[in-house]
């Protein structure tokens, strides 16, 4: 039962860092989706799916940071 404790202990110390990381991972790829998609680049259709993928991991590690920051609070 100590390795279980262990591990909470650990995911406790290490919650704030990874919601960090994720935050500042999805603002680059928010700002990097939207200049793949801005006007001047809109004629190729690989940098539009590009930015469309950019814009996509960045909600997601947007999720992943705000569903980290609510398993911490109510768990830890």
């Amino acid at each position: 039962m100590s390795l279980f404790w262990s591990i909470i202990d650990f995911l406790k110390e290490t919650a704030p860092f990874f919601i960090a990381i994720n935050i500042i991972l999805a603002i680059f790829l928010l700002i990097f989706g939207l200049v793949l998609i801005s006007k001047k680049n809109r004629e190729q259709k690989s940098k539009m799916i590009g930015g469309m993928v950019c814009l996509s991991f960045s909600m997601l590690a947007f999720l992943g940071a705000l569903s980290n920051a609510i398993f911490s609070f109510f768990v830890f």
